[in-house]
């Protein structure tokens, strides 16, 4: 089976009901001749991107039906709505196929992801064991006590410590600037 969608555009100043007769006329063609309409959506009056045949507006049809594969129906539909007087402007497209890619685009992503290992739940940072003692804080001071705890670092990059000693440039200083006047005078 194939699938297709037709989208056709009738002259603005057609009254509805000739909108509709043509819309009824493509419906039997295509299930006399052994298709199948699953969808007519009638869009209604809308402003056209450019002018077609001196229209700025026009009567908008949407259909989607199938046929078999060898069938000449896309094109016995395309040849009548070409000659048919209330039709500006028409358009088929076969849509089977981006359905099949799309189907296989799914099937592989699924399949991808059932081979890929499920992650791995990250460790809860320990919790600094309290014993009980009879004289305990009540709970509310715990949950203060527990706020005050040094926080643990989860990163995985080593820590520096800060009482580290600055780093030490190892080119020559600069010559003190009497030094360098002393010795042009000398040279000079």
């Amino acid at each position: 089976m194939r699938i297709y969608e037709l989208i056709f555009i009738c002259k603005p100043d057609l009254p509805e009901e000739e909108v509709t007769a043509q819309t009824q006329a493509i419906q039997d063609i295509i299930e006399s001749d052994g298709g199948k309409v699953t969808k007519v959506e009638p869009w209604g009056k809308k402003k056209l991107a450019y002018k077609v045949q001196k229209f700025d507006h026009g009567f908008y049809v949407f259909f989607e039906y199938s046929v078999e594969e060898n069938s000449a129906l896309p094109k016995e539909i395309e040849r009548r709505l070409g000659v048919a007087e209330p039709v500006i402007k028409f358009m088929t497209v076969r849509i089977d196929e981006e359905l099949k890619r799309a189907e296989k685009m799914r099937l592989k992503r699924e399949k991808r992801l059932a081979r890929k290992p499920a992650p791995a739940p990250r460790p809860a940072a320990p919790k600094p064991a309290v014993p009980e003692a009879p004289g305990a804080p009540d709970s509310e001071e715990k949950a203060v006590s527990s706020d005050e705890a040094p926080a643990v670092s989860t990163d995985e990059s080593p820590a520096v410590s800060q009482d580290a000693a600055p780093a030490v440039s190892t080119d020559a200083a600069p010559a003190d600037s009497t030094d360098a006047a002393a010795g042009e005078e000398n040279n000079g």
